[in-house]
C-alpha cells in the first residue's frame, strides 16, 4: 500500500500530501527521503509519469515480538516503465545513463500506531537500493 501511495504522490506532486503517506504507511527515514523527492520534482515542474511494479519480493526476517514487530523484505522492484516528465509540456525530462531500471531493494516494516493514535499499522520505514536483480 505505502508503494502505490508513493507512485500516487510522485506521478502528481501538487496534489501529493504527506498525510496521504503517512496514512498509506509510509514512515519513518523512507517518509523523509519520499517527501523530499515529490518537492525536488514539484519544484522543477516534473512529475512521474508510470508507477513501479514489485516483481519479487521475500521476508529475510520476522521479528514478532517486542514492543515494536518488525518484518525486513527483499525485493525486486521494476521502474522500467516510469518517465519523468515536465507537468507544462508532458515531454520527458532528458536525463543521463541510468541503471536497468530494476532495483533489488531491502524495505524493512514496523507494526506500530501513527503519532497520536493507539491503532497499530505496518509502516514501510526505510528501503535501501541494493543493486539490480
Amino acid at each position: 500500500m505505502a508503494w502505490a501511495a508513493i507512485d500516487k504522490a510522485l506521478n502528481n506532486p501538487p496534489a501529493a500530501s504527506r498525510a496521504e503517506l503517512l496514512k498509506a504507511g509510509a514512515g519513518g527515514n523512507w517518509l523523509i527521503q519520499v517527501w523530499g523527492n515529490v518537492e525536488f520534482n514539484q519544484q522543477r515542474g516534473w512529475y512521474q509519469d508510470g508507477k513501479v511494479h514489485v516483481e519479487s519480493m521475500t521476508a529475510t526476517s520476522v521479528e514478532t515480538t517486542g514492543e515494536q514487530p518488525e518484518v525486513n523484505l527483499s525485493a525486486c522492484l521494476n521502474s522500467t516503465k516510469v518517465t519523468l516528465r515536465y507537468l507544462a509540456t508532458r515531454k520527458p525530462v532528458p536525463l543521463g545513463p541510468g541503471t536497468s531500471g530494476r532495483s533489488k531493494v531491502q524495505a524493512k516494516l514496523v507494526f506500530t500506531p501513527p503519532d497520536g493514535q493507539t491503532k497499530e499499522m505496518w509502516f514501510l520505514v526505510d528501503q535501501q537500493d541494493t543493486g539490480e536483480c
